[in-house]
């Protein structure tokens, strides 16, 4: 009951009536009437505190939580799936004329422009495997040869990464040789700085 009047009882206790007979006393009545809701709101909070303890708690830990949530969502502009992972929300890059090269390669049986495309560092690495330009020909023309090609080609998106390189992804339809149905292949493909293609996946 002492909870009551001191929270919703007196408003003297804390409007002296000296400070109201001034001639600028209505100046101060928005500050008044805050206070006077935060005084309120306080109480009311102690008393379903008070008398719902367990469910009081719940609901502020559900807030927090909440709150801690939405800031890290919104802050950060990422969901955080531990210390080091991140899901990013960056839209996704335009194509990459060399990853466009490499893909029209394939549907053209082009190796030229798929050798091009290429930096030099996996030229090297390809030519110490005992492929090359010409090898890449050869098998671009066994495919053409047996019927198979591409049908379609969809690009799925692209990323920057942290060291400055980029990630592309297509996917290709691809019609089997001899009227066998047809297969889905997937390509990512790593470019550097200059837009070279350094790896195939």
């Amino acid at each position: 009951m002492a909870l009551d009047e001191a929270s919703f009882g007196a408003t003297h206790q804390y409007e002296p009536r000296a400070a109201r007979k001034g001639k600028l006393g209505f100046l101060t009545y928005p500050f008044r009437f805050f206070f006077r809701m935060v005084k309120r709101m306080l109480a009311g909070m102690v008393r379903t505190l008070a008398f719902h303890p367990v469910a009081s708690l719940l609901v502020v830990i559900l807030l927090a939580l909440v709150g801690f949530l939405g800031y890290e969502d919104y802050g950060k502009g990422a969901l955080n799936l531990g210390p080091s992972q991140r899901i990013s929300k960056s839209s996704t890059l335009p194509p990459s004329p060399a990853t466009e090269d490499f893909i029209k390669g394939q549907t053209t049986f082009n190796a030229q422009l798929m050798w091009q495309s290429f930096s030099d560092d996996l030229k090297q690495q390809l030519s110490q495997r005992g492929t090359n330009q010409q090898a890449l020909q050869r098998q671009l023309d066994q495919r053409k040869r047996a019927g198979s090609k591409v049908d379609q080609v969809q690009y799925v998106g692209g990323v920057q990464n942290p060291d400055g390189t980029r990630l592309f992804m297509y996917s290709l339809i691809i019609q089997a040789p001899n009227q066998q149905g047809i297969a889905e292949n997937h390509y990512v493909l790593t470019v550097d700085q200059n837009d070279k293609i350094i790896k195939v996946e």
